[in-house]
């Protein structure tokens, strides 16, 4: 492996995840906070502000939004991260940028107005609101990482056991990759690639305080108990498959067997190998197996 990995986590981080959770609208059956989740985040709402959201696609410069956070060099507070972007001249914000993409939005002014907008009303309105455990429970989850990963001999074995299952592949021009844990969008993973950097926003599989079950178990004990499942993972038992030759092999549709390799890589199930934001192919990954043995155990006993 050629790259360097590392662990971060900020507040800032966690106000993007759960902002993108709100946008996305096509993924709120398969989260954990679920669609009950937006329609009541939806009503402490200003009018303007989800007029603004409605309008707001999880584009090109959404992805730069996540570049430009993570250049900050100070992230100890949504606030500290606000100012400094607000505080950068056009010149200032092009050289930030420069350093990792070549193609820059159209309008500068614009973009910076329109994420600064979203940014500070979201947190103003929803984030600031949130349950400070939640960041507690994201920051000892990060520091705990940071000290297996300075610990760590194989950063590969590193990853996988971070996120459950990635191994991204040392392809070229790739230098770091930043591992940032994430609970609004749980199950789901996001990743950013901007040539020598990979930014990982991976499901840290923290439960809320009013769960009794946590819900990385529960998605697991189910994501076996489908006869097509079950195939799928014998059919990559000691091979890697590309997404088209699990599709022919299982011999179901393609959504169907989409919705299956989402439940069985969130289960933890699955290896999945990654070249830049896509995924290439996926093998068994038997720790799933084990995993869920030891929390089912630790749960009942």
């Amino acid at each position: 492996m050629t790259y360097e990995v590392e662990i971060q986590f900020q507040p800032i981080y966690e106000l993007v995840n759960s902002l993108h959770t709100f946008i996305c609208k096509r993924s709120y059956k398969k989260m954990d906070l679920g669609p009950g989740w937006a329609a009541e985040t939806a009503k402490g709402l200003s009018e303007e502000l989800l007029s603004r959201l409605e309008q707001t696609e999880l584009d090109q410069n959404w992805k730069l939004m996540n570049l430009l956070i993570y250049c900050c060099p100070c992230k100890e507070t949504v606030e500290s991260v606000l100012v400094w972007i607000a505080g950068l001249s056009i010149g200032e914000l092009y050289e930030t940028l420069s350093g990792f993409i070549t193609v820059f939005p159209s309008h500068m002014e614009e973009f910076r107005s329109e994420m600064l907008f979203l940014l500070t009303e979201w947190n103003r309105q929803y984030f600031s609101k949130c349950d400070p455990e939640l960041l507690s429970a994201l920051r000892k989850h990060a520091d705990e990482k940071q000290q297996l990963a300075v610990s760590s001999l194989d950063p590969a074995a590193f990853i996988d056991a971070t996120t459950n299952g990635f191994y991204f592949e040392p392809i070229e021009g790739l230098q770091q990759v930043v591992l940032i844990p994430q609970f609004h969008f749980q199950p789901a993973n996001i990743i950013y690639c901007y040539g020598s950097l990979t930014l990982c926003h991976y499901s840290a599989r923290i439960s809320s305080a009013q769960e009794d079950i946590p819900p990385f178990m529960h998605r697991t004990l189910r994501s076996l108990g489908e006869k097509s499942r079950l195939k799928i993972l014998q059919s990559l038992s000691g091979e890697r498959r590309t997404f088209t030759e699990i599709v022919k092999q299982a011999g179901i549709s393609k959504g169907i067997v989409h919705d299956h390799i989402f439940s069985l890589r969130s289960a933890g199930m699955l290896y999945a190998y990654i070249e830049g934001e896509n995924v290439t192919s996926y093998s068994l990954r038997l720790q799933g197996i084990q995993q869920m043995n030891d929390q089912l155990y630790a749960y009942l006993q």
